[in-house]
């Protein structure tokens, strides 16, 4: 009797367990990103919950909670995206392109008021890395042609498009990059940021 109890109710225990992965976005531990194994939603699109919370003395207070759409893993990387010195938090949402294009949900990091905060649209934006020296983010879309896309993040933690994209027909050379970077800055008056 005990055999078959166990077995009505085991599968049901499973389905209420979660598979998480689990991340320090601070140096304050207590601070914890937590990534649920993806599972398949409507259309076969495979999903991850997202939840922040803070933990301490036995008691666990969630901060924000967020479904995310993830083909695969849950791979993450720590790179400063807004030029304020510290590492903001990027979860790989999947590759497009055959693989060629890796695109990323961005979460700036404020390791002062403690808070990860979504940069909504980011992860649409291809290979996307930073550039200090223009404090713009640049991405780079390998396509039938490839192009580069300039975006600044304004105050209010949105993507802002700088200029037209444009076709890599300069073999991705720094020199031509840099000057194009320069040029759209100047022609939609955007400038340096002041610093932080």
């Amino acid at each position: 009797m005990q055999k078959l109890w166990l077995l009505t109710i085991l599968p049901l225990f499973l389905s209420f367990v979660r598979d998480w992965k689990y991340f320090y976005p601070f140096n304050d531990r207590s601070y914890v990103l937590a990534i649920e194994e993806s599972r398949s939603k409507q259309a076969e699109e495979r999903v991850c919950t997202v939840r922040f919370f803070r933990h301490d003395s036995g008691s666990q207070t969630t901060l924000w909670e967020q479904d995310l759409a993830i083909q695969y893993g849950r791979e993450t990387k720590q790179t400063d995206f807004n030029g304020d010195g510290f590492s903001d938090f990027l979860i790989l949402k999947g590759t497009a392109a055959r693989g060629s294009n890796e695109l990323y949900y961005l979460f700036l990091a404020d390791p002062k008021a403690k808070t990860l905060t979504r940069v909504k649209g980011f992860e649409d934006l291809p290979n996307a890395s930073y550039n200090p020296k223009y404090q713009v983010v640049i991405t780079y879309s390998f396509a039938g042609k490839n192009y580069y896309s300039i975006y600044r993040i304004n105050k209010a933690n949105q993507l802002i498009q700088v200029g037209n994209s444009f076709e890599d027909s300069f073999n991705s050379d720094e020199n031509v990059l840099d000057t194009k970077i320069a040029a759209a800055l100047r022609k939609h008056h955007t400038g340096k940021k002041k610093p932080l």
